[in-house]
């Protein structure tokens, strides 16, 4: 009797998994704005493998026309399953197509190929004023797809990405030279470049972004590994009513712009159970600049739950480009380890926008370089903590953050707990900060902010004060320092 009840209760698991996979409902309980709860699409029942359309998974042989067949012939049935088995998958781009799910199994590689030539330069889409490098997935103006299967997408990154000398170690600089590639200066920097044209040629240069989603809705990015890209690795723009569920990604530490998961004037989208290993920014939304930036408006209805991120220059980022705002933005149960800084918010006065109802809950962090917490106006200015900065004329493009809620977070070892660099003419305003705990080198410093509540916040510190703060209001309740 007892295995018959640890075999119904095994049985029970599995399906109240199932259920819980596709119907991500519960991700919304509690939260502290409305949004409405996502889905995962709803497939076709058809499934094709690609060997049957040509396909050699032997990683010589170049698959992209056997993969356009596949999706081409589901396509034509309504839609369906292409699943991609054991072996490596050399490929060049491939472009996705409503109703499909792009599957690649476990112990499968995708691997993307290096020859330039099979990536065309094309127009700018939506989310690009300038013309781009063709992604090695592609999916634009489509709906209900997906992307699944615990196999790999490798983006062959080390064959498109400039290395700077002081990243890597002499024997990775002297391999690099032995390829016979190219080194030049970039400013003060020494930069290897993998091509054998003219490095400043900006055409030549052009890197893609791994995947690439651009004003589509109702998708799903599961389980696969992502790995090694050119430049961002997932790169979602104008979208709206996805989930990214149970992935991977990571790419060397020194990858140049190896950003992880990146969100674009998004609405309605869950990330969850995913790790990023990134060369920049791990989890990071984004909303525009200038005018274009606000035609497309702002991230809105975005909940991040239960990830963890190993390196990155920060956690859970927002910026730098804002125009288009954010609101209604919830980051919970996170781990972050090893970044630059944990929570990064960053604008500059040429990119800002109104950044509103910011959630962020019971986030742990260890081992991070800079800022737990940052909040910085400046973006890639040299104005220190921003004390001595001239007042300038409040414009569109003015940086606003507003109504930022932190609370139950705790960090180990940072350089400094808080900072917070508002602008003297657009004050930071409105965040709390309630039951964290910091241990740090240093303490806080809060200038050119008001209404900034800092609640049963404990540090314990290296050096220096607790709190120096200019030109700011910040409302202190138990707030104390262990000895």
């Amino acid at each position: 009797m007892l295995y018959l009840r640890n075999i119904i209760a095994a049985v029970l698991a599995i399906v109240a998994g199932t259920a819980y996979a596709s119907d991500y409902g519960a991700y919304y309980d509690d939260l502290p704005f409305n949004a409405p709860a996502v889905s995962a699409p709803s497939i076709p029942d058809l499934t094709v493998r690609l060997a049957d359309f040509g396909g050699v998974a032997d990683g010589i042989t170049l698959n992209t026309e056997a993969i356009e067949r596949a999706i081409a012939h589901l396509s034509a049935q309504g839609g369906g399953h292409l699943v991609l088995d054991e072996g490596v998958w050399l490929s060049g781009p491939i472009t996705m197509k409503s109703n499909i799910d792009l599957h690649v199994t476990h112990n499968a590689i995708l691997l993307f190929t290096t020859d330039k030539s099979r990536y065309a330069i094309l127009d700018p889409d939506e989310g690009t004023a300038t013309s781009m490098r063709q992604p090695p997935i592609y999916a634009h103006h489509i709906s209900n797809f997906s992307i699944t299967g615990s196999g790999v997408i490798d983006g062959n990154g080390e064959a498109w990405r400039p290395v700077k000398r002081f990243k890597v170690s002499d024997a990775e600089w002297k391999k690099m030279q032995r390829l016979g590639l190219t080194e030049y200066t970039e400013g003060k920097s020494t930069v290897y470049y993998p091509t054998m044209g003219n490095p400043t040629d900006k055409i030549e240069t052009k890197r893609a972004r791994l995947i690439r989603i651009v004003c589509c809705e109702n998708f799903m990015v599961k389980d696969v590994v992502i790995q090694n890209s050119p430049s961002f690795h997932l790169n979602v723009v104008l979208s709206s009513r996805f989930v990214i569920d149970g992935v991977m990604v990571r790419c060397p530490w020194n990858a140049q712009n190896g950003d992880g998961i990146d969100l674009s004037s998004c609405t309605d989208a869950l990330i969850v159970n995913t790790s990023v290993d990134a060369g920049d920014d791990a989890l990071c939304l984004k909303s525009g600049i200038g005018d274009a930036g606000r035609r497309r408006g702002p991230c809105e209805n975005i909940v991040i739950d239960n990830c963890t991120v190993f390196h990155g220059h920060g956690g859970f980022v927002i910026g730098s480009d804002n125009a288009g705002g954010m609101r209604n933005i919830m980051v919970r149960r996170c781990r972050f380890i090893d970044t630059d800084t944990g929570l990064r918010f960053k604008s500059g006065r040429d990119r800002g926008g109104l950044m509103c109802g910011v959630f962020v809950r019971d986030v742990v962090m260890c081992d991070i370089a800079g800022e737990a917490i940052l909040f910085d106006s400046y973006y890639e200015e040299k104005v220190g903590d921003g004390e001595n900065v001239k007042p300038e004329p409040v414009t569109a493009d003015t940086p606003v953050f507003r109504g930022f809620f932190i609370s139950g977070l705790v960090c180990r070892d940072a350089g400094r707990a808080v900072v917070m660099k508002g602008l003297p003419e657009m004050h930071i305003a409105d965040v709390s900060i309630t039951d964290c705990t910091f241990v740090a080198r240093q303490g806080m410093v809060i200038n050119n902010a008001d209404d900034i509540e800092l609640k049963n916040v404990r540090l314990q510190l290296a050096e220096g004060p607790v709190l120096k703060e200019h030109n700011a209001s910040v409302k202190q309740i138990n707030v104390s320092e262990i000895r």
